[in-house]
């Protein structure tokens, strides 16, 4: 799995029941191709050769994790029913199209193990967002029990399971704007445990304003991405007076007001994803939810940094098994749907 904050794979290697990880590994893109990604994602236009050759870099790149994993695990291909490859996001218009790359059939011929990936057009196809897809996962995680799990990805996604129905959708930006305006104002990757944004203040203004953006105000199902939340989007609320370091206090803000608004009173809340390791964003998270036990999926058995890397390894697991992996309920779509592409070894 590569999210929206495009630094690097999680590949994990998931038990039969896909409840326990038996390994894992974090690769790092190369700073090459991290700023080939960026390029693309945030470029309007692009040449079918650069496309072409960033779709097999990667793909390559995803078979080197793999490569690693397997190594680090001293487990062999064969000991691998299957990959479930995600691929890095590039596009995403829901309910129009998404498009991930890192070919699954180049990873299934350098690896020798079958790949299930293109787990998200199924779902478009059906007039559905196609994301999140998570929700299915954290569902399966909590067993049986009512509760609220939070990805601060690049993306913060949010899935409420009840007795009776789960619910879950993108809140808006977590990680992506908080490592965009640091990577400006201050050329490093991102903000360790939110220091910096510990010394600003809080705009009122100018939360006030990201706030009444019409995303926040769309009801469920609903998704979105950095092609949306990016450093344009919020140069285009900005007055030019403000400070760099009260624009990152601010960014925090609106990343925990969004998601906040969204978790019931009293609800049991696990977070994952590496907003997590933003310790002053979930100090206000626990502070904006005071009634809520804020916990971790590490409480339910699965690391907070490779909570999305396992959903996959799952969901290749249901794509095998000839089962649905999509909650239209969530998405929005005509009804379930098997979910990826499968590529041979």
């Amino acid at each position: 799995m590569s999210g929206t904050s495009l630094d690097g794979v999680d590949a994990v290697i998931i038990d039969a029941s896909a409840t326990k990880l038996l390994a894992q590994t974090y690769l790092p893109y190369t700073e090459e191709l991290k700023q080939k990604l960026r390029t693309l994602t945030q470029s309007e236009q692009t040449s079918l050769e650069n496309l072409a050759n960033i779709d097999v870099q990667v793909a390559q790149f995803f078979s080197d994790a793999t490569k690693a994993l397997l190594v680090g695990a001293n487990a062999r291909a064969t000991d691998i029913k299957a990959i479930g490859s995600h691929g890095q996001t590039i596009f995403h218009q829901g309910g129009k199209y998404s498009m991930q790359i890192g070919h699954g059939a180049i990873i299934a011929e350098r690896t020798n193990i079958s790949v299930v990936s293109d787990f998200r057009m199924s779902d478009v196809a059906a007039s559905g967002q196609g994301a999140p897809l998570t929700p299915m996962y954290h569902q399966y995680l909590l067993n049986g029990k009512d509760g609220v799990v939070i990805n601060l990805g690049g993306i913060a996604n949010i899935t409420q399971v009840f007795s009776d129905a789960v619910i879950g959708f993108d809140t808006g930006p977590a990680n992506t704007l908080l490592d965009n305006w640091i990577k400006r104002s201050k050329q490093v990757d991102y903000d360790r445990e939110g220091v910096w944004a510990r010394s600003g203040l809080v705009d009122e203004h100018l939360l006030k304003t990201l706030l009444a953006d019409d995303y926040f105000q769309k009801t469920p199902p609903k998704s979105t991405g950095p092609e949306y939340f990016n450093l344009d989007w919020l140069k285009s609320y900005l007055t030019g007076d403000e400070t760099d370091a009260d624009v990152q206090r601010t960014l925090v803000e609106l990343t925990a007001m969004s998601i906040s608004k969204h978790i019931p009173k009293g609800a049991d809340v696990y977070l994952c994803g590496g907003g997590v390791h933003n310790l002053f964003l979930a100090e206000r998270l626990a502070y904006l939810n005071p009634h809520s036990e804020m916990m971790t999926t590490n409480d339910l058995g699965i690391h907070v940094d490779y909570v999305e890397a396992a959903a996959f390894g799952f969901f290749a697991k249901q794509t095998l098994e000839g089962k649905t992996s999509s909650l239209p309920l969530v998405t929005g779509a005509k009804g379930p749907r098997v979910l990826g592409a499968t590529y041979a070894a």
